[in-house]
């Protein structure tokens, strides 16, 4: 098997056969890409002469599903498939539109990232403060079943669009409260993760009850249906405080990706033990591109506000001495 190297190597020299004319002269290069939390991550780039937008191509994803068992070459025609798919996608010739945001405020749409670890990719974007984590406001460019595409909105833009980020947050909120959210037992998640299988128990239905004591494992997923950047789930107000309520106390947030967050109820682990999971996981089981943070926040049902778990149990340490 090849390594990372090896196989965005092997992958450049062959994306060739599998282009059709048009990208005859295409140039074919490998190059740092920032990802949707900020990290740089590496993506295949196609231009032709007359190109004036260039994809990105996902390497790591197509290098995760040849580590999995698909095919070399077959990693490479999903890829070539990509390209073509998206070569004269309307959004490619609907960039003018950005600069109206009555045309543009239905594709809003928000992601979470840490900004501690994303400061200088933050600094021309516009993003509101939550806890330890920052929501960053994006366009939603195009959406099919293989393939999203969405940018991230700048300051510059904002200023173009002369719009409040209050107002750019309100209306995002609005989009994502649309996108409904599924709260998950551990168990249904890994099932419904690994088998593809569609959602079959809703914790947030009307009917559903949970109790952390009649749990196996007492702690939960939340995400939305679509299984895509579902950790902005947590800024929803109303949710979270339905969720504490489900739950029955103040709860942790685990950021177990930009797609999802692990809720656990007081009590099933302090918090060194949470933190030490999360850097775990996120070292050996979370790829660049979808890795969110390694700070527990603790969400206080009372006051509906996040706190950074580890400072606030030293806080507490301190107050009991």
């Amino acid at each position: 098997m090849k390594n990372r190297n090896e196989f965005f190597h092997y992958v450049m020299e062959n994306m060739q056969r599998y282009l059709p004319t048009p990208f005859a002269d295409a140039q074919i290069s490998i190059k740092e890409s920032e990802a949707g939390n900020g990290i740089k991550v590496p993506a295949l780039l196609i231009r032709r002469p007359e190109d004036t937008t260039v994809l990105y191509l996902p390497l790591e994803e197509a290098y995760r599903r040849y580590r999995e068992g698909s095919h070399l070459d077959s990693c490479v025609k999903q890829l070539a498939d990509l390209q073509i798919a998206c070569d004269h996608l309307k959004y490619l010739s609907d960039l003018n539109d950005m600069s109206d945001y009555e045309k543009i405020k239905d594709k809003l749409m928000i992601k979470l990232c840490d900004p501690e670890l994303n400061m200088e990719w933050l600094d021309d974007k516009i993003y509101t403060l939550h806890g330890d984590f920052a929501a960053v406001y994006y366009m939603m460019l195009y959406e099919g079943k293989e393939k999203r595409v969405s940018m991230p909105v700048t300051k510059q833009l904002m200023e173009e669009w002369k719009v409040p980020i209050k107002q750019i947050h309100e209306d995002a909120m609005l989009l994502e409260r649309k996108k409904q959210a599924v709260l998950m037992e551990m168990d249904d998640y890994w099932y419904l993760a690994s088998t593809d299988s569609g959602i079959n128990r809703n914790l947030l239905d009307e009917e559903a009850e949970w109790h952390p004591e009649m749990a196996e494992k007492p702690m939960l997923c939340l995400t939305n249906s679509s299984m895509e950047n579902g950790a902005s789930m947590i800024l929803q107000e109303d949710l979270m405080k339905r969720i504490g309520e489900l739950i029955g106390s103040d709860f942790y947030i685990l950021p177990s990706s930009i797609h999802e967050t692990l809720l656990v109820p007081l009590g099933v682990m302090d918090v060194s033990e949470l933190s030490q999971m999360v850097k775990e996981v996120n070292e050996i089981g979370v790829e660049l591109c979808d890795r969110l943070s390694d700070k527990v926040l603790y969400y206080d049902r009372e006051k509906g506000v996040f706190e950074n778990a580890e400072k606030k149990s030293e806080e507490f340490l301190f107050r009991k001495e």
